[in-house]
C-alpha cells in the first residue's frame, strides 16, 4: 500500500495532480481543498494517500492531512458513496466542518455537496454520527453531547426555528453547561451567534 507521496509536483489540474518520487510520476485524484494546499509545479509536495484496487483498475487518492484521508475512508464505507462522491463532499467541506455537520445531525447542509440528495445525506449522517468522533475534531464531543441532551436539543430546535442552520445551532449550544435551562441555553447561544 502507498501511504504517502513526497517529491516534486509535476502538474495539477482540476481534480488531479502528479508527484514524481524516485523517477516515477504518481497521478492521484484529490479534493479541491487538497489541490489548493499543493505548491506550484516544480516545488516539493507531500500528500497522504489511499490506494484503491478494483477489477477495472488501480486508483490513487491524495490528501493534505491524515484527517481528510480518514474522512474519505469513512465516507467510502457508506453504501452509495464511491471515491468520486467522497472527494466531491470533501471539496465542499473540509474534514473538520464535515465532522461537525455530521455530529450535529445537519443532513440538510450535507445536501449542498454535488451529487448528494436528501436520502443519501441522511444516510451519511446516520451511519457516521458515532464514527466521526475518531477524526479528533476540536469541540465535536461537546456537539454530540449537546445534540443528545434534551434541554440542548430543545434549544437547538428553537435556534433552527429562528433561522440558524442545524450545525450553527448545535455548535452554539455545544459549549454551554448542561445544567442550564432551555431558555438560558437559547439566550447564551444567541449571544454567541451574534458575535460571529
Amino acid at each position: 500500500m502507498i501511504y504517502s507521496l513526497n517529491g516534486t509536483l509535476l502538474e495539477k489540474s482540476t481534480d488531479l495532480a502528479v508527484i514524481e518520487c524516485g523517477g516515477v510520476g504518481y497521478a492521484f485524484s484529490c479534493s479541491n481543498n487538497t489541490l489548493s494546499m499543493l505548491p506550484a509545479a516544480g516545488e516539493n509536495a507531500f500528500v497522504y494517500t489511499v490506494l484503491s484496487v478494483k477489477e477495472n483498475g488501480v486508483d490513487l487518492y491524495g490528501f493534505s492531512t491524515p484527517k481528510e484521508r480518514d474522512a474519505f475512508k469513512l465516507l467510502c464505507s457508506i453504501s452509495g458513496v464511491g471515491p468520486k462522491l467522497a472527494l466531491s463532499v470533501l471539496s465542499t467541506y473540509d474534514a473538520d466542518r464535515l465532522a461537525l455537520l455530521i455530529a450535529s445531525g445537519d443532513a440538510k447542509a450535507v445536501t449542498a455537496c454535488p451529487g448528494v440528495g436528501p436520502r443519501l445525506a441522511q444516510r451519511i449522517v446516520n451511519e457516521l454520527k458515532d464514527k466521526v468522533l475518531q477524526l479528533d475534531v476540536t469541540g465535536i464531543g461537546e456537539v454530540v453531547t449537546a445534540v443528545d441532551s434534551s434541554a440542548a436539543s430543545e434549544a437547538v430546535a428553537a435556534l433552527i426555528s429562528l433561522g440558524f442552520s442545524h450545525s450553527e445551532a448545535a455548535s452554539a449550544v455545544a459549549g454551554l453547561p448542561p445544567e442550564l435551562s432551555t431558555e438560558d441555553m437559547i439566550t447564551s447561544a444567541l449571544r454567541s451567534l451574534s458575535t460571529r
